[in-house]
C-alpha cells in the first residue's frame, strides 16, 4: 500500500480560518506532544480522519520536517518509511525518562567581554525514588571558540628534573597546552573551571534539540521549526541510520567525549 508524505487537506476549519485550523491540526507544541504523538497515544485530528489502519505510521510520519522531503517516492521519503516500519515492529516507545535521551541546549555566553556560543549537553537522570532532574553531561564547541587550543603546546625544559621542576610555573594559568600529547582535554571539566573562576559567565539559551537513540539502528534529533504553513513545531530533522555498537561514538562525540 502505497504512503503518503505530503500534508492531506481540511475539510473543517478552526474558528473560520482554514490556516489556523491547519496549523493547529500539525503543529507540535512540546516535546511531550512529540512523544504523545509517536508513541500515538495522541492524534491528531487529520491522523484519525484516514482511519484506524496504520494509525501509528502515520502518526510518526507526521513527526517528520516535511520540507525536507519533495514528494512520496523520494529518498527521503523512503529512508523515512523504513525508520517508521521498524518503529513499529520493535514496537519502540519514547518517554522522557529514557536513559536514551539528550537535550543539547545551544548557549549564550559572556567570555572575557565578548559573546560566544557554546553547548551543553543534559540528561534526564533518577537521583532517588521519583526524583528526577535534568542534569549537564557533556559540553561542546570550546574548540571552536578558541578557548582551548589543542595545537598549542607549551615546554617544560627535560632537564628539569634535576631542578625541581621550577619551569612548572610557566604552565599556570593556561594549563592546556603542557598536558599529555595523548591526554584529550575534557571540555565539561574546562567548562566548569571557567564557570568558577567567574571567566564565563552565561546570558541565555538560544536552542535547544533533543537526541533519541531508543530506536533499534537509529539516532535521531527533533528540533523547533516554527513555521505558518505545513506541519510545524518539534519535529523530526536528523535521521542517521547507524549499527547499535556505533551509536556510543555518535554519543561520545555529541558529549565531546572523544
Amino acid at each position: 500500500m502505497a504512503m503518503m508524505i505530503a500534508a492531506p487537506s481540511f475539510a473543517q476549519t478552526w474558528g473560520g480560518n482554514p490556516q489556523l485550523n491547519e496549523l493547529a491540526n500539525y503543529y507540535v507544541k512540546s516535546l511531550n506532544e512529540f512523544m504523545h504523538r509517536f508513541n500515538a497515544e495522541e492524534n491528531p485530528p487529520f491522523i484519525q480522519e484516514g482511519g484506524n489502519e496504520n494509525l501509528r505510521q502515520r502518526c510518526i510520519m507526521a513527526l517528520f520536517d516535511l520540507e525536507q522531503v519533495p514528494d512520496g517516492n523520494s529518498e527521503a521519503a523512503q529512508r523515512i518509511m523504513k525508520f517508521d516500519s521498524i518503529v513499529c515492529a520493535t514496537n519502540t516507545m519514547l518517554h522522557i525518562t529514557d536513559p536514551g535521551l539528550y537535550a543539547e541546549a545551544r548557549c549564550l555566553f559572556k567570555y572575557k567581554k565578548k559573546d560566544i556560543e557554546l553547548n551543553l549537553v543534559l540528561v534526564y537522570e533518577n537521583i532517588r525514588d521519583d526524583y528526577y532532574r535534568w542534569a549537564i553531561a557533556g559540553a561542546n564547541g570550546l574548540v571552536e571558540a578558541g578557548i582551548i587550543d589543542t595545537t598549542a603546546y607549551g615546554y617544560i625544559n627535560p632537564v628539569q628534573h634535576e631542578l625541581h621542576f621550577t619551569e612548572l610555573s610557566s604552565a599556570f594559568p593556561h594549563m592546556n597546552g603542557y598536558f599529555q600529547r595523548e591526554y584529550y582535554v575534557d571540555q565539561l571539566s574546562f567548562l566548569a573551571g571557567l564557570a568558577e573562576s567567574g571567566t564565563l559567565q552565561l546570558v541565555s539559551c538560544q536552542t535547544v534539540t533533543y537526541w533519541f537513540t531508543q530506536v533499534p539502528g537509529y539516532v535521531f534529533s527533533v528540533s523547533l521549526h516554527p513555521r505558518m504553513k505545513g506541519n510545524a513545531g518539534w519535529l523530526i530533522h536528523d535521521l542517521i541510520e547507524t549499527a547499535e555498537m556505533d551509536k556510543l561514538y555518535i554519543i561520545n562525540y555529541l558529549l565531546s567525549r572523544k
